[in-house]
């Protein structure tokens, strides 16, 4: 049953996920990472590569993987990671979930990837940069670590969830914009000495590497679905 699952996986994703996971477990040992922050890397790596191949699984995997994702965020003092964990991500998975489920290409077991109008995309992304000060004032008030940075970390995630939701290829790039934004989050602690969290590091630059593929296979998928005439 498991081997029938990755028939339709191509050496890169398999490579890709084998890697991955050794590299959080091995990171772990290295540099004395917690069990917490294995399995948030483990566990969102999967998700992103079951995101990329369009797989509705994704949020099952991701409804954990954000759990833990959260502790790590709470443990750091980045409460706007916590913050998008509990009041934004959940949500908007909840409604990405039953989207993915009502739209599904069943003989690619793939998602259908939609076109969203110039107009949603242009509103959406203007809403973002003003609420951009709202993130950064309510995070002002927690005393968030890093608060340009977390607030820059909130706009991207919510763009890339959203955009996942609406099954939209954009969210890859939101997504790639956002581990960017994370990345930075992490270095610099572990350039001021923490570097235990070179663990919590190898997530975020595992998920860079597999959105930027995720780009391309969604816009692979999206070719293949409208050659079956599937809008």
């Amino acid at each position: 049953m498991i081997k029938k699952y990755f028939e339709d996986w191509n050496k890169f994703e398999l490579l890709f996920l084998l890697f991955g996971l050794l590299s959080s477990i091995i990171s772990a040992i290295l540099f004395k990472g917690t069990i917490i922050d294995t399995l948030y890397t483990s566990l969102y790596l999967i998700t992103a590569l079951l995101m990329s191949k369009g797989k509705v699984e994704c949020y099952f995997v991701g409804f954990v993987s954000v759990f833990f994702y959260g502790i790590v965020s709470y443990n750091q003092g980045y409460y706007g990671e916590l913050i998008i964990t509990i009041f934004l991500t959940f949500p908007i998975m909840i409604l990405g979930i039953i989207s993915w489920l009502k739209h599904q290409d069943k003989d690619g077991d793939t998602v259908i990837i939609s076109s969203l109008s110039k107009k949603e995309i242009t509103i959406v992304l203007l809403s973002q940069l003003i609420l951009f000060w709202l993130y950064y004032f309510i995070l002002k008030a927690f005393n968030t670590e890093l608060l340009v940075i977390s607030s820059f970390s909130v706009v991207t995630s919510v763009l890339a969830s959203y955009f996942e939701a609406r099954r939209s290829e954009l969210s890859l790039l939101c997504y790639v914009a956002n581990d960017l934004v994370i990345i930075t989050l992490w270095l610099i602690p572990i350039i001021n000495g923490q570097t235990e969290l070179i663990s919590v590091l190898v997530g975020p630059i595992l998920l860079l590497i597999n959105d930027i593929y995720g780009s391309y296979n969604w816009k692979r998928l999206k070719k293949k679905q409208k050659e079956k005439g599937i809008n």
